[in-house]
This record gives structure tokens, C-alpha cells and sequence, in this order.
């Protein structure tokens, strides 16, 4: 379903990236608004869906000297990154009118890069996030949730949007867009306050190839709240028709984190869990050894606790 970009993650953890917003706003090509209207009236019987502005990766993490982001609206990742796997025929022709693949694959059949994707590859964020007493917390998402529905999420996910750049901070980075991204996605999701979240570091990066390759972004965060003191919650309202509950959750030990085999990390729950899941805890196991990352010893700690 996705790939993990090691080099990438290396670069991400060992160095800030420093990114820009540039103009103009993604806009569908062509080809792809011809059918976006009858794609759109399919998808939205299928999931909750909304039509909020989001940030878009217009370059790759490596060989540019700076990573650009653009504004484009959700729609256009829906009528883009969502309809890659999909192929347009008509009555009467031999071929299809449209080929998905072509939209992520090159002639060789190796992955488009994002600098020449003509996709809107909308940014998604995700976190792991810790309680005091070693706990991983997850979101068991609804089946209106139209990105993993039904399965076991990360405790925070979703898209980064234009309010998550820092309004005061003349040199941007990525690794901070993305905290500030997933950190908002923590707190809307489990219903946290500012207060009760301690930090965060971004992990990894990967590409969600049946989501058209858009790139996926995650990040480990540590929690002022015990395991037992989230079960005392319960979804906002407003995030009822996505989230179904929290469930804190204990890592299998050490030795069986691999970051070749992320699902040993969670072996009770390993048929449930979604793709960012999955990257999370990828990344997880590839950082965790490392010990110049930042959370390695409090989280270590917590989950020797």
C-alpha cells in the first residue's frame, strides 16, 4: 500500500529542511477535471468528505534546496491522488480512455517524483502519542472515515492545512509544519488541550501508493496524561462521525521492533491497522536505536516504566 523513504527519514531527523509556499494554488489539469464531477458524486455516497483548503507538496525532500508547499483544496485530491488507481473507459474503444498508473508511474514503471507529479498530492500527518505510563494511544476510526475506514489509526491523522505554518517565524521548516500539523490533528481527535502535550518529533516520511503516492508524514509526540486517564474521554461531536474511541495501547518489547515487520509492534491488533499506522511504527522502530533522536530516552524510559 505505501513505501518508506529511509534516505529521506534520515535527512528529516538529522537536519532542518527549510520549506516555502509558493503560488500559484494547485490547480486539476484538464484531463482530470473531465471526470472529477462524476468521480466526486461516486465518492461522496462512500465517506464523510469536506472541501477545506490544505497544503500540497509540490517537490521532493531531497535535491532542491528548499521544500515547497501549495494551497489546493481537498476536492482536487480526491479528483487527483484518489483516482490514480482507477481506469477511464468508454463504450466502444479498446483502451482505456485514461490510464491511472500513468499518473504515479513513469514509462520504466519507477514512481513519479512529486516535483513532476501532475497530482495534487495533498500532505497528510500523522503522530504516535505516548501516555505517561508507556502506553501508545489509538484511534479507532468510523467506516464514514473516508481515509482508513474502519481500521486502527494513529492517535492523530489527517492533512495539513495553511493555518499549521507559523505565522511568526521568518525561516519555516517542514519538520515544524508537520508537528504543528499533527499535533492539531492529536488535539481535535482524542480531545486533548494544548497543555496536555509535552512534544513532538517527526519520524518519517513515506508514499501511500494506493492513495495515488501522496506523501505521508509522521511524527512521535509525548502526553502529559496517563493511559487510564484517556479512557475517562470520548470524542468531540464534531469528530464522532470520524473517530469511534481512543484505545491505549502496550508495544510488544523492544526486540521485536522492526522496521521491516511494524506489525509485530502491535501483534493483537495486527489485522485492524491502517497504513499510517503501519508507517508510524516502521519509523519508530528505524529511529529508535538512534541516539541522537531527540524523545529517544523519555519515551525509553516510559516504556521501561
Amino acid at each position: 500500500m505505501g513505501i518508506l523513504l529511509s534516505r529521506e527519514n534520515s535527512e528529516l531527523r538529522k537536519r532542518p529542511l527549510r520549506a516555502i509556499i509558493q503560488s500559484p494554488d494547485y490547480r486539476l489539469p484538464r484531463d482530470l477535471r473531465t471526470w472529477s464531477l462524476d468521480y466526486l458524486s461516486r465518492r461522496a455516497k462512500t465517506g464523510k468528505i469536506y472541501n477545506d483548503q490544505v497544503l500540497c507538496l509540490a517537490s521532493d525532500l531531497l535535491g532542491d534546496d528548499v521544500v515547497k508547499l501549495r494551497a489546493g483544496r481537498y476536492f482536487d485530491f480526491m479528483c487527483s491522488n484518489l483516482f490514480a488507481p482507477l481506469d477511464i473507459w468508454e463504450a466502444g474503444r479498446k483502451s482505456p480512455v485514461l490510464r491511472g498508473r500513468d499518473l504515479i508511474l513513469d514509462p520504466d514503471g519507477q514512481l513519479i517524483s512529486l516535483k513532476r507529479s501532475r497530482l495534487a498530492n495533498l500532505i497528510g500527518v500523522s503522530t504516535l502519542a505516548f501516555t505517561t505510563d508507556g502506553r501508545l494511544l489509538l484511534v479507532a476510526q468510523t467506516h464514514d472515515n473516508i481515509g482508513s475506514p474502519g481500521l486502527l489509526a494513529p492517535s492523530g491523522s489527517g492533512a495539513l492545512e495553511p493555518k499549521d505554518v507559523p505565522a511568526n517565524m521568518a525561516d519555516w521548516t517542514i519538520q515544524r509544519i508537520v508537528s504543528n500539523g499533527a499535533e492539531r490533528e492529536l488535539r481535535e481527535e482524542c480531545h486533548l488541550k494544548p497543555s496536555e502535550i509535552e512534544g513532538s518529533s517527526v519520524v518519517g516520511h513515506g508514499r501511500w501508493i494506493s492513495r495515488g503516492a501522496m506523501p505521508e508524514f509522521c511524527a512521535v509526540t509525548l502526553l502529559r496524561l496517563t493511559g487510564d486517564q484517556m479512557l475517562d474521554r470520548s470524542p468531540r461531536r464534531v469528530e464522532q462521525s470520524y473517530v469511534h474511541e481512543f484505545m491505549p495501547v502496550s508495544l510488544a518489547p523492544l526486540r521485536h521492533w522492526d522496521p521491516s515487520r511494524p506489525l509485530d509492534m502491535l501483534p493483537e491488533h495486527r489485522q485492524a491497522i491502517s497504513w499510517p499506522l503501519a508507517l508510524g511504527l516502521a519509523c519508530l522502530a528505524e529511529c529508535i536505536n538512534d541516539e541522537s533522536w531527540p524523545l529517544r530516552k523519555q519515551l525509553l524510559t516510559r516504556l521501561d516504566g
